[in-house]
Protein backbone atom coordinates (compact mmCIF):
# COMPACT_ATOMS: atom_id res chain seq x y z
CA UNK A 1 0.00 0.00 0.00
CA UNK A 2 1.29 3.43 -0.80
CA UNK A 3 2.93 5.24 2.14
CA UNK A 4 1.45 8.16 3.85
CA UNK A 5 3.54 9.74 5.82
CA UNK A 6 3.71 12.64 8.73
CA UNK A 7 5.65 14.89 9.57
CA UNK A 8 4.77 15.90 13.48
CA UNK A 9 5.68 19.63 13.93
CA UNK A 10 7.41 18.89 17.49
CA UNK A 11 10.28 16.61 15.51
CA UNK A 12 12.77 17.99 13.58
CA UNK A 13 12.50 18.40 9.61
CA UNK A 14 13.57 15.23 8.30
CA UNK A 15 12.70 15.53 4.57
CA UNK A 16 16.08 17.62 3.97
CA UNK A 17 17.58 14.43 5.02
CA UNK A 18 15.99 12.03 2.66
CA UNK A 19 13.40 10.37 5.52
CA UNK A 20 9.66 10.69 6.99
CA UNK A 21 9.09 10.53 10.65
CA UNK A 22 6.57 8.71 10.47
CA UNK A 23 4.78 6.31 7.91
CA UNK A 24 1.60 4.19 7.99
CA UNK A 25 -0.51 2.09 5.63
CA UNK A 26 -3.63 0.46 5.52
CA UNK A 27 -3.98 -3.18 6.38
CA UNK A 28 -2.46 -5.23 3.72
CA UNK A 29 0.83 -7.55 3.07
CA UNK A 30 3.45 -7.18 5.14
CA UNK A 31 6.85 -7.91 3.38
CA UNK A 32 9.93 -8.22 5.39
CA UNK A 33 13.42 -7.81 3.15
CA UNK A 34 16.49 -9.28 4.06
CA UNK A 35 19.39 -6.98 4.23
CA UNK A 36 20.30 -6.35 0.89
CA UNK A 37 24.04 -6.21 -0.16
CA UNK A 38 25.77 -4.78 -2.86
CA UNK A 39 25.30 -7.58 -5.00
CA UNK A 40 23.95 -7.44 -8.62
CA UNK A 41 21.60 -10.00 -10.58
CA UNK A 42 25.21 -12.45 -10.75
CA UNK A 43 26.31 -12.39 -7.13
CA UNK A 44 29.05 -9.79 -8.22
CA UNK A 45 30.21 -6.55 -6.58
CA UNK A 46 30.39 -4.10 -9.10
CA UNK A 47 29.70 -0.44 -7.07
CA UNK A 48 32.17 0.82 -5.34
CA UNK A 49 32.49 3.48 -2.94
CA UNK A 50 29.68 4.38 -0.12
CA UNK A 51 27.14 5.89 -2.59
CA UNK A 52 27.29 3.71 -5.41
CA UNK A 53 27.06 0.79 -3.14
CA UNK A 54 23.92 2.27 -1.47
CA UNK A 55 22.39 2.96 -4.95
CA UNK A 56 23.37 -1.08 -5.73
CA UNK A 57 21.27 -1.72 -2.37
CA UNK A 58 18.54 0.56 -2.79
CA UNK A 59 17.70 -0.97 -5.97
CA UNK A 60 17.79 -4.65 -4.67
CA UNK A 61 15.56 -3.34 -2.39
CA UNK A 62 12.99 -2.14 -4.48
CA UNK A 63 13.58 -5.68 -7.01
CA UNK A 64 12.72 -7.46 -3.83
CA UNK A 65 9.76 -5.44 -3.12
CA UNK A 66 8.52 -5.38 -6.79
CA UNK A 67 9.21 -9.31 -6.86
CA UNK A 68 6.74 -9.79 -3.57
CA UNK A 69 4.17 -8.04 -5.76
CA UNK A 70 4.86 -3.95 -4.78
CA UNK A 71 6.28 -0.70 -5.53
CA UNK A 72 8.51 1.58 -4.38
CA UNK A 73 6.14 3.40 -2.96
CA UNK A 74 5.13 0.67 -0.86
CA UNK A 75 8.26 0.83 1.25
CA UNK A 76 7.38 2.00 4.79
CA UNK A 77 10.81 1.79 6.68
CA UNK A 78 14.75 1.38 5.40
CA UNK A 79 17.28 0.18 8.20
CA UNK A 80 20.72 1.15 6.99
CA UNK A 81 23.77 -0.36 8.42
CA UNK A 82 27.38 1.35 7.35
CA UNK A 83 30.72 -0.08 8.75
CA UNK A 84 32.65 2.96 9.71
CA UNK A 85 29.71 5.34 8.40
CA UNK A 86 31.06 9.25 8.95
CA UNK A 87 28.39 11.79 10.20
CA UNK A 88 28.39 14.90 8.46
CA UNK A 89 29.91 14.52 4.83
CA UNK A 90 28.34 11.08 4.49
CA UNK A 91 24.92 11.80 5.96
CA UNK A 92 24.51 14.58 2.55
CA UNK A 93 25.94 11.65 0.88
CA UNK A 94 22.94 9.28 1.70
CA UNK A 95 20.17 12.36 2.06
CA UNK A 96 20.65 13.24 -1.38
CA UNK A 97 20.76 9.41 -2.62
CA UNK A 98 17.40 8.68 -0.97
CA UNK A 99 15.69 11.97 -2.07
CA UNK A 100 17.21 10.58 -5.63
CA UNK A 101 15.49 7.27 -5.45
CA UNK A 102 12.18 7.90 -3.71
CA UNK A 103 11.95 11.74 -4.17
CA UNK A 104 11.08 14.67 -2.02
CA UNK A 105 7.63 14.37 -0.53
CA UNK A 106 6.34 10.76 0.50
CA UNK A 107 10.05 9.29 1.72
CA UNK A 108 9.97 6.26 3.86
CA UNK A 109 11.24 6.26 7.28
CA UNK A 110 14.90 5.01 7.72
CA UNK A 111 17.18 4.76 10.18
CA UNK A 112 21.30 4.90 9.42
CA UNK A 113 23.30 2.82 11.98
CA UNK A 114 27.10 2.83 12.00
CA UNK A 115 27.73 -0.79 12.89
CA UNK A 116 31.53 -2.16 13.25
CA UNK A 117 31.38 -4.49 10.19
CA UNK A 118 28.67 -6.78 7.67
CA UNK A 119 28.97 -9.85 6.07
CA UNK A 120 31.74 -9.20 3.90
CA UNK A 121 34.97 -6.32 4.94
CA UNK A 122 34.19 -4.72 1.27
CA UNK A 123 30.48 -3.88 2.16
CA UNK A 124 29.83 -0.39 2.73
CA UNK A 125 26.51 -0.39 3.19
CA UNK A 126 23.52 -3.09 3.54
CA UNK A 127 19.70 -2.19 4.06
CA UNK A 128 16.93 -4.24 5.21
CA UNK A 129 13.28 -2.87 4.57
CA UNK A 130 9.71 -3.30 5.39
CA UNK A 131 6.99 -2.42 3.14
CA UNK A 132 3.13 -2.87 3.44
CA UNK A 133 1.65 -3.82 -0.30
CA UNK A 134 -2.36 -4.12 -0.77
CA UNK A 135 -4.27 -7.14 -0.28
Amino acid sequence: MPRTTVQPSQLSRSLPWGFSQVTTSPPGTIVNIAGQVPWDADGAMQARGREAQLRQVLENVITAVEAAGGTADDIQIIRLYMPGFVSGTEADVVATVLRDVFGTTQLPASSWIRVEALAQPEYLVEAEAMAVIAG
